[in-house]
């Protein structure tokens, strides 16, 4: 209870007080997301679905083997070896997210002036504290997304000539500085590259525990010539893009090596051309969010976001966790996603070619011993 002539208590938010350190601004790190929003064309195949009109198509994507050895022949007696077929893969359907937001303008109403100026959110203006608390729970639904996307990739791993098997390639990173391990390490990683004709300075490594460690010494040049005479800092070795959840959807210690352009992300919205704008009482628009992972490894501004934003005219019931909860006038915004992995078909070599079963995408289990 407030007493007699006492001013009322200003409420701040925590970002205001902590600045950086406030905990609703960190963000994790999606680092497979972050991998597939890097590819040269990762919205090739999510253009072809969905055109802007707001309708999806389906997609089938056509495709040939290459050429095997002991097709041709030594004599000139014009005869056909090969009639080259097609074969095609329809893109899978796409998973979906949604987050929904409820906010009540007299409780919004009680905090600093600036948190109540306008911000333009597509063609509709809201209070700021509602784009940004929408920012800051961002981290929650790009992890939930990022999950997703690391348990596609554990179950479409590619084979490794070099195992002849998709499952994961022991590698260790040797303790001893008096050996040169040439079939250990980051040397195998290259090598194994090479054998599966995957250009490995063009590519990305996704994990985290051993191998992030490692790139930890690599990037921050605090590597030099070992007993052996080898100084693994100036290997020509992959990006790197820590990420948490690899652990749990792939295994501890265990990493990716990832070609580019090898896994093909699919992004596509429902509320565009003539399903957006003004529906009854709602809005509806796409966005993208000015998100940055706090370990600075990249931005997931090119993930879009459906958006559906409801103004309640008068105090009523939501669910909420499937609790009712009274909420005054204020604003619901949900926002959704639809998205999915397409990766090289698993036929896309020949059987009798050495790289079939070859995809792209090798798995890694690291030691250190």
């Amino acid at each position: 209870m407030e007493g007699k002539g006492l001013a009322k208590a200003l409420v701040m938010t925590s970002a205001e007080v902590f600045r950086g350190a406030a905990p609703i601004t960190k963000v994790d790190t999606p680092g497979y997301l972050q991998y597939l929003l890097g590819n040269n064309k990762p919205d090739v195949i999510s253009t072809a679905k969905d055109d802007g009109s707001g309708y999806m198509r389906n997609v089938e994507i056509r495709y040939r083997q290459r050429g095997v050895k002991g097709k041709s022949v030594t004599t000139d007696d014009c005869s056909i070896q090969v009639q080259p077929a097609y074969k095609t893969i329809t893109v899978p359907a796409t998973s979906f997210r949604a987050l929904g937001f409820a906010f009540e303008d007299d409780l919004i109403a009680q905090f600093y002036q600036d948190a109540l100026s306008p911000t333009r959110m597509g063609q509709t203006v809201v209070m700021k504290e509602v784009y940004q608390t929408i920012i800051h729970w961002a981290n929650g639904l790009f992890g939930d997304i990022n999950d997703d996307l690391l348990a596609y990739q554990a179950a479409n791993f590619g084979k490794n000539v070099v195992t002849g098997v998709n499952t994961a390639t022991a590698l260790n990173f040797i303790l001893a500085a008096s050996t040169n391990p040439l079939q250990q390490g980051m040397t195998k990683v290259v090598a194994d590259g090479m054998d599966n004709l995957i250009d490995v300075r063009n590519s990305t490594i996704v994990g985290s525990g051993l191998i992030n460690n490692y790139y930890i010494q690599h990037n921050a040049g605090a590597k030099s010539s070992d007993q052996s005479g080898v100084n693994t800092s100036n290997l020509a070795l992959p990006k790197f893009y820590y990420d948490h959840g690899a652990q749990a959807a792939w295994g501890a210690n265990r990493f990716a090596l990832l070609e580019k352009d090898a896994v093909q992300f699919v992004n596509t919205c429902r509320f565009r051309g003539i399903k957006a704008g003004q529906k009854g009482s709602d809005y509806f628009m796409t966005m993208t969010l000015p998100i940055t992972d706090t370990l600075g490894q990249g931005s997931m501004a090119g993930f879009e976001f459906d958006v559906q934003l409801t103004y309640r005219t008068c105090p009523s019931t939501e669910t909420i966790g499937g609790v009712p909860v009274a909420l005054g006038r204020g604003w619901n915004v949900i926002l959704s996603c639809a998205y999915q992995t397409v990766f090289i078909p698993t036929d896309a070599y020949a059987t009798t070619d050495r790289l079939s079963g070859v995809n792209g995408t090798l798995l890694y289990n690291a030691s250190n011993t």
